[in-house]
């Protein structure tokens, strides 16, 4: 649960790069919507948990296509209530969702705004409210072997990471991209030992085939 609602700086729930609903609680960063907005373009696909910290902010995106749970938070909280709160965000938005098919800039303000306060105040093992769902896989996504802390939620050291330097979203090279480049590399290698061995074989019947028709090496003395 977290307790001081300040270190929230800003939070949102985005379709696409539409922003469906969010909450705004740091005045004196008139860009921070400009940067959530651009964090929000960029989230990557087929992950479902991105999260980092730089300059004393800690950006966390929950991935559930078509939906993406974002917010900017202070370095001073645990990952552990950062995931927590999105997990309770989800939650509720899943129940307030159902039926809709509406989907516009800001459509679910009203509701967002009572999904916050829930989200902040409700206590974390309150029986009325799942605030600890398991995460869903992004589809097409092969399933890995996920971490779990006591209370249910994904450890975030299990998770991709999205770099926010400068203010700027840099996504790095997923591990899942970087054994593919590994397999290739090895199949290619793979590849040209065969066609060596394939033409060291061939020079060799070549050969055999030459001492045959020369009866040894006789053609040489003419």
């Amino acid at each position: 649960m977290i307790s001081n609602p300040e270190l929230i700086h800003y939070a949102c729930i985005a379709r696409s790069n539409t922003i469906l609903g969010h909450h705004n609680n740091n005045s004196k960063d008139p860009n921070i919507e400009a940067l959530a907005s651009k964090c929000i373009s960029l989230t990557p696909p087929n992950h479902s948990l991105y999260t980092h910290t730089v300059k004393n902010r800690t950006y966390t995106f929950l991935i559930d296509p078509p939906f993406v749970y974002f917010a900017i938070f202070d370095h001073q909280l645990l990952k552990s209530q950062t995931l927590s709160f999105l997990n309770r965000i989800r939650s509720s938005f899943r129940e307030t969702l159902a039926g809709s098919d509406h989907f516009a800039s800001l459509c679910f303000q009203t509701q967002f705004d009572s999904i916050f306060r829930d989200a902040l105040y409700l206590d974390s093992v309150d029986g009325k409210r799942s605030a600890t769902l398991p995460m869903k896989p992004a589809e097409g996504l092969t399933k890995k072997k996920r971490l779990h802390e006591p209370n249910g939620m994904i450890d975030a050291k299990d998770a991709a990471t999205v770099d926010l330097c400068d203010d700027v979203v840099s996504l790095p090279v997923s591990k899942g991209t970087v054994n593919d480049r590994q397999k290739a590399k090895h199949v290619w290698k793979k590849h040209v030992w065969v066609v060596l061995l394939l033409d060291l074989f061939v020079c060799a019947i070549l050969f055999i085939i030459w001492l045959w028709v020369c009866s040894g090496f006789k053609c040489m003395a003419y």
